[in-house]
């Protein structure tokens, strides 16, 4: 996917390294492990794109490639990746959706 970095060059990135998606200002971020990137389009339309990808909506503000989630805070209601300073927000009518999907995931790892 082509996206745009901070200084407006173009740049390549791979969906595998995409967290999320997010809007703010009617701009949408890509974010990644490397960084925040622009993508001129709009949420709605990531969302029909990546949603066999494994990309989910979990609030009005985020498009989140779900396979990168490493937890959920419920008291900040907010699901984070590896970096810990990475999170994207939940709504509440997603809430329940994530920690079922979390749950899963958990249960599908073998024991240590």
């Amino acid at each position: 996917m082509r996206v745009l970095d901070k200084n407006g060059s173009a740049r390549l990135i791979g969906v595998e390294e995409i967290l999320y998606f997010s809007n703010y200002h009617n701009t949408i971020y890509i974010h990644t492990l490397e960084g925040e990137f622009v993508l001129p389009t709009t949420l709605t339309d990531l969302f029909a794109a990546y949603k066999n990808h494994g990309f989910e909506r979990l609030d009005r503000s985020n498009v989140v490639n779900i396979g990168n989630i490493s937890g959920y805070d419920p008291n900040r209601k907010v699901v984070y990746f590896s970096e810990p300073s990475l999170y994207a927000t939940v709504s509440e009518a997603n809430e329940k959706r994530i920690k079922q999907y979390l749950k899963s995931k958990k249960e599908g790892q073998p024991d240590e």
